[in-house]
């Protein structure tokens, strides 16, 4: 049996089951008919789409955020490619400004490429974040360090405090 018969012998069943049904049924069943085709065309076709229309500012809200976020992260790479470079002088300068918060024995002394920062009782946190102001500020790495833990002032003090001398290089 080839398809073509297949369908002509289907239509024709159709044909003959809608001729033996009422005037009533054949309306009911054409609007039934039709309801369900509204019914697909709107799940199919326009229910997705008016989802898409409804959802899309809050998603191009979202998508220029990060869009601008990736900005502001090639800006950053960029500026950290091309490093600014900063004179002997003024990473010196700064070097000696920006000693107030390893305590009022901190000293430092300059000669050549060289800085050596000397300390008594300089709080471990300021000591650390010195330091990552000093490579990013002065451009001044460490080479050298003798440091020795120093006794906290009290008894029950839990501040740990370093004394000794750094040794760092210049740009």
């Amino acid at each position: 049996m080839s398809p073509n018969t297949l369908t002509a012998q289907m239509r024709s069943g159709w044909q003959a089951a809608w001729t033996r049904r009422s005037q009533r049924e054949k309306q009911l069943l054409s609007i039934g008919i039709w309801v369900l085709g509204l019914a697909a065309l709107w799940m199919l076709a326009l229910a997705p789409a008016l989802r898409t229309w409804q959802e899309a500012p809050a998603r191009q809200a979202l998508l220029d955020a990060q869009s601008q976020r990736m900005r502001q992260l090639q800006a950053q790479a960029q500026s950290l490619q091309k490093p600014v470079t900063i004179s002997r002088a003024d990473a010196a300068k700064w070097l000696e400004k920006s000693l107030t918060e390893l305590g009022p024995n901190a000293r430092i002394s300059i000669q050549g490429e060289t800085a050596t920062l000397s300390l008594q009782a300089a709080p471990a946190a300021a000591l650390a974040r010195w330091l990552s102001q000093a490579r990013d500020n002065a451009q001044s790495l460490p080479t050298q360090a003798q440091l020795q833990h120093a006794s906290p002032p009290g008894p029950n003090s839990l501040d740990v405090t370093w004394r000794g001398s750094l040794v760092l290089r210049l740009p």
